[in-house]
């Protein structure tokens, strides 16, 4: 086990809110997370924004970082992410699952730290600034192969879910109502 610091093992971007003028629910221009009630149970974000200030890529992980932190939530297409939201990949992509969990432990360490404070706020150097523990490169290896497939899956899950659930909404809507 070797210990390092999140700047070491991953990239992190905070988000910045576009000019609420450019906000819409008209779904023009690019989604917009602006904090974890947009990813709280899946990913719906409100609204839109034509000016985004940060955009997140298909992949990274995104959580929240004001009042309510941590949701981990990996994207599968491009967002805006506003001031409530931050996102972080990895500098190897071998290390893309085993940063799902560094970041989990790292939100709960953060809520037991901040436990009696009303509004929770992370800023970008205490993420940075987070240190735990990794295992040699073979290890890390290890993980990577272990653990991708049963997260695929998860991730294949939660897609096939959401459209069962539409389905669902759809029929009864068409025979119950």
């Amino acid at each position: 086990m070797t210990k390092t610091n999140l700047r070491s093992f991953a990239t992190v971007i905070m988000g910045q809110s576009p000019s609420s003028k450019t906000y819409n629910e008209n779904k023009i221009g690019i989604p917009l997370l602006n904090g974890a009630a947009d990813f709280r149970n899946g990913i719906h974000p409100s609204k839109w924004t034509t000016d985004p200030k940060i955009i997140v890529n298909k992949g990274a992980y995104i959580f929240g970082v004001r009042a309510t932190i941590g949701l981990t939530t990996k994207v599968s297409k491009p967002y805006a992410i506003g001031r409530g939201t931050g996102s972080a990949i990895p500098k190897d992509v071998n290390n893309e699952e085993i940063l799902y969990f560094v970041l989990n432990d790292m939100f709960k360490k953060f809520e037991q730290t901040e436990s009696g404070s009303v509004y929770i706020n992370i800023s970008k150097n205490d993420f940075q600034n987070y240190t735990f523990n990794i295992p040699d490169k073979i290890g890390l290896l290890f993980f990577h192969e272990k653990v991708k497939p049963i997260m695929d899956r998860i991730y294949i899950n939660k897609k096939e879910n959401k459209i069962l659930q539409a389905i669902k909404a759809v029929l009864l809507d068409k025979y119950f109502h």
